[in-house]
């Protein structure tokens, strides 16, 4: 009788461990508090969509409860995503957080000149600026708390708006995050344009990353920005690299859509200048997955790679900024800013790789 249970349990032992192996573990979940957590002080965001004299613009703002101000983030679009919906997710956690986010879009097609790009966001910063100021939109600027952050092209031009802040008439950086910027090499038709760089001013705090399986734009331009913001103190800066890990599924991947959040709010349903690019890339993974390129990854999907990195970082450069709070969240080579959580199984994800060697 006991060898019999003995056969038994050593049977459920292996059957047990049998299932564990087969279930592939599950990635890391939204942490709920710190840098990146979902415990916001706001339970809502409003949306406010500007467009005249050929400046389109859209500007949103904590809601329930409604601040009499707010810091400021602007944020500068990849090429193409003229419109808010592959972003919303992130823009939403910002807003949500206690800021005012504006979103310039800088490109009126897809035909307009590279050089305009900087202009055109530059102009709309100026415009939402001015109707925050006005009372006009319930909550009023805070512009000694002013952040950039940018994806792709817009990693270079939220790099401009802050190195050419006094030219340009926007307001002084504080923070900037320039994530998987480029390109402002290779053809002259596929240029953008990048400021001088040494003029970013000296007490920003700032971050280039990059993701390791990017390539689309590699880390080059996320280099120049580090290496050329001679003005920022190296305790004040770091270049990271953003690393894939497939030990789970569904798999992280650090390719270029990596950043891209989307949401899809019923209250405003995306337009025809959005949704082709959201089927253009669905289309493309649906592709791969059929040539057995890939796994089940949604490029598009928001996960660990935002929670527990660019969003936590940017939260954390913001924090710090601002507020002189979680700085080694943000910047240094610590545990807090590289880790990047657990898989369901206790695995720690592959955490970020520092690229700059600066001492914290």
């Amino acid at each position: 009788m006991r060898l019999h249970r003995l056969i038994l349990a050593s049977i459920a032992s292996l059957l047990l461990s049998t299932t564990a192996w087969a279930t592939p573990a599950l990635p890391p979940a939204q942490p709920l508090q710190g840098p990146g957590g979902s415990n916001y002080a706001h339970a809502d965001v409003r949306q406010w969509h500007f467009n005249s004299d050929g400046n389109e613009y859209w500007v949103f703002t904590p809601d329930r409860p409604a601040p009499a101000s707010a810091p400021v983030v602007v944020f500068t679009h990849g090429w193409s995503v003229m419109q808010p919906d592959l972003y919303r997710a992130w823009i939403e956690h910002i807003v949500r957080r206690g800021a005012i986010l504006i979103y310039p879009r800088y490109q009126a097609t897809l035909k307009t000149p590279a050089a305009e790009f900087l202009p055109n966001a530059a102009e709309s910063v100026h415009r939402a600026i001015a109707d925050l100021q006005a009372g006009t939109l319930n909550v009023k600027p805070e512009l000694e708390h002013v952040a950039y952050v940018g994806h792709s092209a817009g990693g270079l031009i939220a790099s401009g708006l802050a190195a050419s802040w006094q030219r340009l008439g926007v307001p002084e950086p504080r923070a900037l995050l320039a994530v998987e910027p480029g390109k402002s090499s290779g053809p002259r038709w596929r240029q953008v344009p990048l400021e001088p760089l040494a003029n970013i001013p000296a007490g920003t705090l700032l971050l280039a990353v990059c993701g390791d399986e990017d390539e689309r734009v590699a880390c080059d331009d996320a280099r120049r920005i580090y290496t050329e913001s001679t003005q920022v103190a190296p305790r004040d800066k770091d270049l990271l690299l953003l690393r894939s890990d497939r030990h789970g599924s569904p798999p992280l991947l650090a390719n270029h859509a990596a950043p891209t959040a989307p949401r899809f709010d019923p209250r405003y349903p995306p337009s025809d200048s959005s949704s082709w690019l959201l089927n253009r890339v669905q289309e493309r993974v649906r592709q791969r997955l059929k040539q057995g390129q890939t796994s089940a990854h949604n490029a598009l999907a928001t996960d660990a790679l935002d929670w527990y990195g660019i969003w936590k970082l940017f939260d954390a450069l913001c924090d710090a900024a601002f507020y002189g709070q979680d700085r080694d969240y943000a910047l240094g080579g610590g545990p807090a800013q590289l880790s990047m959580g657990r898989w369901s199984d206790g695995t720690p994800v592959k955490a970020m790789q520092r690229l700059s060697q600066s001492s914290p």
